[in-house]
C-alpha cells in the first residue's frame, strides 16, 4: 500500500489530508488549506499594487473577500484570526508544491471603513492542482462536501504503516522484531537475536537498530557495487557495445570480447544518461499509476454508499486518463540509443482493466416507471410501490446487473388478505401483467404468510415453509460471480439456492397488487449467511 501515499497527501501542505473536502473539480484539500488558499490573492491583483495605484475602493474589495473568508470560517465551525484580515504586510509563503499563501494581518482600518461598505464580493477558490477558479456561495466552505471516505483510507493506511514488524527467523508465528542488524538486515526478536546474533565474535561489530529505523535505512541504503558474474571479485568497468553488457579487467585479459567494441563503463553511462530523463518519468508515472490503482482498490473496500458516490465520478475519469497517458506518449522512445529499454506495463494494465466501479455504484437504484405496468403506483422517489389492480403487476429496478455481486431488501409495508408478491430479476422484456416467473424471463420467489415456492417459466419448485407479514423484510442476492440467485427472508436465507447458471443482462423485480405495498433498500453490505458460505467454499 505505500504506493498509495501519495493519493493521500494534500497538494498544499504535503501531510496526509486533514478534514479533506471535494472540490466541484473533483480535487480534495484539507479543510485549513482551503481556508488559507481563500485569502492568496494574485500578484497583479495584490493589495499592494491596488494601494499603489491609489485606488481606495481597491481597499474595500480587498476587505469584503476577506469578510466573505471570515463568515465562511465561521460558518463552518472554523475561525482562525481575530478580526478581518487585510493586505499581508510580510511576504508570502509557499507551500510545498509552491502555493503561495498570504499570511493574514490585521491593521487598523481606515475612516472610510465606519461608512457602509459596498457589497460584499463573492469570495473564490484556486484549485493548487488544476488551478480552476471556483466560486463559493454564501456557506463559504461548508458548502464543499467533506471526504468521509478519503479519511477512512488514510486511517486504514496509516494503522497499517503503524503496525508492528516481524522477526524474520522465528519458525513458525513470527514475534515482534525488537531490532534489526544493518549488516544482516535482518530483523530480529529478542529470542532470536540472542540466539543467533549474540554480541561477541565477529558480531560484536554489527549496528542494532529499532526497527522502524531499520525500515527507512533499508529503503535509503545505497546498491552494492556491481561484481562481474565470472569473477565474482572484479567489479565491472567496462562496457561491451555489442553484447550490451558491462564487462570487468578479467573477462578482457581472459579474450572474451576480443573482437567486440568496449568503452569505459563510466563514459558509456554519461553518454546515455540523457535516457535518465525519460526513465525517471515512466518511473514516477509507474508510482503515480500504482498508488491510484492501491486508492481505487481501498475505495472499493468501503461501505459508506454516499462517500462512495461522491467521488466514484472522479476516480472513473482518472482511471481512464491515466489509461490514456500511457497509450499516448508515455512510453515512446525520446531518442535513439544503444540501449533497447522497455517498460513492461501489462501488468498495470491489466489491473486498470479489472477495476469495477460499476459493481459498487449501480447497488443503488430505485423503481423504473418508464418500465413499469400502468397499474403500479411510485411514492418515496420511487422508492415504494403498490398497485391500483388486484391482478399482479410487475415493477423492474433502474438499473440492470451484468456481472458482480448485488444485494438489495424490500420492506413489507402493507400486506392484506393473503397476496402471493413475487420478488426477484427478471430481463427488460419480461411480462408486466403476471406474476414474477410466469414466464421464462423471470426468476422469482413467491411467497404468502405461510410458505414460499422458487418460479421460472411457470415451474414452480422447493416449497418452504415461513412465510411473510407486514413489517417482513425480503432479501434479494445476485451473484454473478457464481452466477446464482438466493433468497432471504428476516436476514435467514429462504430454502436453497434458488438458481444457478445465471448469464446475461438482469433487472431486480417485483411484482404485487393492491394488497401489498413494498419499499426498496439498496446499498447494502452481503447477508452474514452468504459471506461465511463463501468463505467456506
Amino acid at each position: 500500500m505505500e504506493e498509495m501515499e501519495e493519493e493521500l497527501k494534500c497538494p498544499v501542505c504535503g501531510s496526509f489530508y486533514r478534514e479533506p473536502i471535494i472540490l466541484p473539480c473533483s480535487h480534495n484539500l484539507c479543510q485549513a488549506c482551503a481556508r488559507n488558499i481563500l485569502v492568496q490573492t494574485p500578484e497583479s491583483e495584490s493589495p499592494q499594487s491596488r494601494r499603489a495605484s491609489g485606488s481606495a475602493a481597491s481597499d474595500y474589495d480587498y476587505l469584503d473577500l476577506d469578510k466573505m473568508s471570515l463568515y465562511s470560517e465561521a460558518d463552518s465551525g472554523y475561525g482562525s484570526y481575530g478580526g478581518f484580515a487585510s493586505a499581508p504586510t510580510t511576504p508570502c509563503q509557499k507551500s510545498p508544491n509552491g502555493v503561495r499563501v498570504f499570511p493574514p494581518a490585521a491593521p487598523p482600518l481606515p475612516p472610510a471603513a465606519l461608512a457602509p461598505p459596498p457589497p460584499p464580493r463573492s469570495a473564490c477558490l484556486t484549485c493548487p492542482q488544476c488551478h480552476r477558479s471556483l466560486g463559493l456561495d454564501e456557506r463559504g466552505l461548508r458548502g464543499f462536501p467533506r471526504n468521509r471516505l478519503l479519511e477512512a483510507v488514510i486511517d486504514r493506511y496509516q494503522q497499517g504503516r503503524a503496525a508492528a514488524l516481524r522477526c524474520q527467523l522465528c519458525e513458525k508465528a513470527p514475534k515482534e522484531a525488537a531490532v534489526m542488524c544493518e549488516q544482516c538486515d535482518v530483523f530480529y526478536c529478542e529470542p532470536c537475536r540472542l540466539r543467533c546474533h549474540p554480541p561477541r565474535g565477529p558480531l560484536a561489530k554489527h549496528r542494532l537498530v529499532p526497527p522502524a529505523q531499520g525500515r527507512v535505512s533499508r529503503r535509503l541504503s545505497p546498491r552494492k557495487i556491481s561484481t562481474c558474474t565470472d569473477h565474482e571479485l572484479e567489479n565491472h568497468s567496462m562496457y561491451c557495445v555489442q553484447c550490451k553488457s558491462p564487462v570487468c579487467y578479467q573477462c578482457l585479459e581472459e579474450g572474451k570480447h576480443s573482437s567486440h567494441e568496449v568503452k569505459a563503463l563510466g563514459a558509456m553511462w554519461k553518454l546515455h544518461k540523457v535516457v535518465r530523463d525519460q526513465i525517471s518519468h515512466c518511473t514516477v508515472k509507474l508510482r503515480q499509476t500504482t498508488g491510484l490503482m492501491e486508492y481505487c482498490l481501498e475505495v472499493i473496500k468501503e461501505n459508506d454508499p454516499s462517500g462512495f458516490l461522491q467521488i466514484s465520478d472522479a476516480l472513473i475519469r482518472r482511471v481512464h486518463l491515466t489509461e490514456d497517458q500511457w497509450g499516448k506518449g508515455t512510453l515512446t522512445p525520446r531518442m535513439t540509443t544503444d540501449f533497447d529499454l522497455n517498460l513492461d506495463n501489462a501488468p498495470l494494465l491489466q489491473s486498470i482493466h479489472q477495476l469495477d466501479f460499476v459493481q459498487m455504484k449501480v447497488a443503488w437504484f430505485s423503481f423504473d416507471p418508464s418500465s413499469a405496468h400502468a397499474d403500479i403506483i411510485f411514492s418515496n422517489d420511487n422508492l415504494t410501490v403498490t398497485c391500483n389492480s388486484y391482478d399482479d403487476r410487475v415493477v423492474l429496478g433502474k438499473t440492470g446487473f451484468s456481472k458482480g455481486l448485488h444485494y438489495w431488501e424490500l420492506s413489507i409495508d402493507r400486506y392484506d388478505n393473503h397476496p402471493d408478491p413475487a420478488f426477484g430479476v427478471a430481463r427488460i422484456d419480461v411480462l408486466k401483467d403476471a406474476m414474477l416467473g410466469k414466464d421464462d424471463k423471470a426468476w422469482a420467489m413467491y411467497v404468502d404468510n405461510n410458505r414460499s415456492w422458487f418460479m421460472h417459466n411457470n415451474s414452480h419448485t422447493n416449497r418452504t415453509e415461513g412465510g411473510i407479514t407486514k413489517g417482513a423484510t425480503v432479501g434479494v442476492l445476485l451473484d454473478l460471480t457464481r452466477r446464482t440467485l438466493t433468497f432471504s427472508i428476516n436476514e435467514d436465507q429462504q430454502g436453497p439456492v434458488a438458481f444457478e447458471n445465471l448469464e446475461g443482462l438482469f433487472f431486480p423485480a417485483v411484482s404485487l397488487n393492491r394488497n401489498v405495498q413494498v419499499t426498496l433498500h439498496t446499498g447494502l453490505p452481503v447477508p452474514e449467511f452468504y459471506a461465511s458460505r463463501s468463505a467456506m467454499q
